[in-house]
């Protein structure tokens, strides 16, 4: 494809040429003006004298004396010819070879024409006497002048024009070439930079200081998208690390525990135990794998499976009900109060909900209270969960949502430890559903706040 360098320069020396050709034109057409004025001003006082000459006079009669002035005339004015003819086109007197293209004339009115004869160019101008005159008649007469002299001088004018033309259209291609290779020098700027880019050096980012106007907007938008690559290369990064970090564990301990167990022989119960341990660690792997695919497809601009309006207040209780044999364990007291709706899909709500409140138990303290609030402001409704336990520090609670971050790592793998995605995933819903969740904890209580929208967006 042409590159655009030469698209640009080719339509200057386009633009430049037209431009210098229409001017030629112009200039050509008024010097011909010009000189057909002079011409026709330089015959008309010729023509009076010749028609003051014609007049009767008392020696009228007498043509040779006016034939010898009329010779003079031609003789001081050798581009000029005339001839003088009768009213029915006989000539009476003649001065070089001039054939004005005479039609019919209306006595007292002047005529002017322009015609080739020979070869040659004329212009001229005749009048037609009715009344009597020298010849004893009335006459004719018609007067031209050769405008070969100007022919020549138009053809050389014409030559230099256009080789000026020729070279200032060169000149103009190749100061426009120059422009636009400037002009251009920003996208090669772009390019230069956007070849640095790479998947090690996705932090490149391309200067907005230094590109034009016309394409900040276009740099802008590169910036952007490389912010775009750089967060979904980030999130995959750390996607393959995280898995790969918390699947280490479990299988290190069914490596070494197998390995263990087949050191020497066994009774039947005691493999049995071990199968059972490992199945244990198996299905922690699962459920791990499991989230971490949902949480992927919730990152990646995952799709509501359905939306309903979905009555807060109800699924609460119905999630009290599921917890309530290990809330009773820990003699916890699970309060509701409020009502409100949200617009999203069910299940993940209820996975959303079920996540804060187990995530409320396993960390309230024995014999407390956990209690949700359910309020409407707006176009949103607020589900805040409120738990007595140990406080969340500043520091934890900036990364407490990110996949597999634990605050207490010295219960990281204890029976009841989750995954470390749950929180995560809480987030992902509330995205995915155009919400949000937030903490905010201190010495008397924790409250994870989630919010949903009312109405579809």
């Amino acid at each position: 494809m042409m590159s655009l360098t030469l698209r640009l320069t080719l339509l200057f020396s386009l633009v430049s040429a037209a431009i210098l050709f229409g001017l030629s034109l112009l200039i050509q057409h008024s010097i011909e003006g010009h000189f057909a004025a002079q011409d026709f001003n330089e015959l008309k006082p010729k023509l009076n004298q010749i028609v003051n000459l014609v007049k009767p006079t008392p020696d009228s009669t007498d043509t040779t004396q006016l034939a010898a002035k009329l010779d003079e005339i031609a003789h001081r004015h050798r581009l000029i010819s005339f001839r003088i003819d009768t009213l029915s086109r006989q000539n009476l007197y003649t001065s070089g070879s001039l054939d004005f293209p005479l039609t019919s004339l209306t006595p007292g009115q002047v005529y002017e024409a322009e015609w080739s004869q020979q070869g040659t160019e004329f212009r001229g101008t005749a009048i037609a006497i009715s009344e009597e005159t020298a010849f004893g008649q009335g006459v004719v007469i018609a007067i031209g002048i050769t405008t070969s002299r100007h022919t020549l001088f138009m053809e050389t004018f014409m030559r230099q024009l256009l080789s000026f033309i020729l070279i200032a259209i060169l000149l103009s291609s190749l100061l426009g070439w120059l422009a636009v290779k400037k002009g251009l020098s920003p996208l090669r700027m772009i390019k230069s930079k956007a070849r640095a880019v790479s998947a090690e050096r996705l932090d490149q980012r391309l200067p907005l200081e230094s590109v034009p106007t016309e394409i900040a907007d276009l740099v802008n938008e590169l910036n952007l998208m490389l912010d775009r690559l750089e967060a979904s290369f980030s999130r995959l990064t750390h996607f393959s690390s995280d898995i790969a970090h918390e699947l280490r564990t479990p299988l290190s301990n069914m490596m070494t525990q197998t390995q263990v167990s087949l050191s020497q022989s066994r009774t039947l119960a005691e493999y049995s135990d071990i199968l059972a341990s490992n199945l244990e660690e198996l299905e922690r792997m699962s459920r791990m794998i499991s989230d971490m695919l949902f949480l992927a497809k919730a990152e990646n601009g995952l799709e509501l499976p359905s939306s309903s309006c979905i009555d807060l207040a109800t699924e609460v209780e119905k999630l009290f009900n599921f917890y309530e044999a290990l809330a009773d364990e820990k003699q916890i007291k699970l309060q509701l109060q409020g009502k409100g709706t949200a617009q999203g899909d069910l299940m993940m709500i209820d996975r959303a909900l079920s996540n804060l409140i187990s995530n409320a138990i396993r960390h309230t303290f024995e014999g407390a209270e956990i209690r949700i609030d359910i309020q409407t402001h707006g176009d949103q409704s607020l589900v805040t969960i409120c738990n007595q336990g140990p406080p969340i520090s500043e520091h934890d609670q900036r990364y407490i949502f990110d996949r597999f971050y634990r605050c207490d790592r010295a219960r990281a793998h204890g029976s009841n430890d989750g995954t470390g995605l749950g929180l995560p995933i809480t987030r992902a819903i509330a995205h995915a559903h155009g919400g949000e969740v937030s903490v905010c904890s201190n010495t008397e209580e924790t409250c994870f706040t989630l919010s949903l929208p009312v109405h579809n967006r």
